[in-house]
């Protein structure tokens, strides 16, 4: 009788011993799986992060041109202004200027 409790108590020790080996691998495997779980979240939210960045750079130049193609044409029409009205007082400024020299 000793000897079946010694064998029980033995046994339950094993037992014990047994699960709390499979407890450790099978949290030794969680830890892993989290970890790699995590590296693809980070992955993940990089691959985002850049596509993101990607399409406001491409959103942001094509904004720039359209700004740029409107200053072009508002400094060419400035520009259009200028000269027709250099065009008109060229003879003005050309006849003030021969009377100038002619006065000196």
């Amino acid at each position: 009788m000793a000897k079946d409790m010694l064998d029980a108590i033995y046994n339950a020790e094993e037992d014990c011993r047994q699960r709390e080996a499979n407890a450790r691998a099978e949290s030794a495997e969680r830890v892993e799986q989290t970890k790699a779980d995590a590296k693809q979240v980070v992955l993940s939210a990089k691959e985002k992060a850049q596509k993101d960045a990607d399409m406001l750079f491409e959103k942001t130049a094509k904004e720039g041109k359209k700004e740029l193609e409107k200053a072009s044409e508002k400094a060419n029409l400035e520009c259009d202004i200028l000269s027709r009205t250099a065009d008109k007082n060229r003879k003005r400024v050309i006849d003030f200027g021969a009377i100038q020299r002619l006065s000196l």
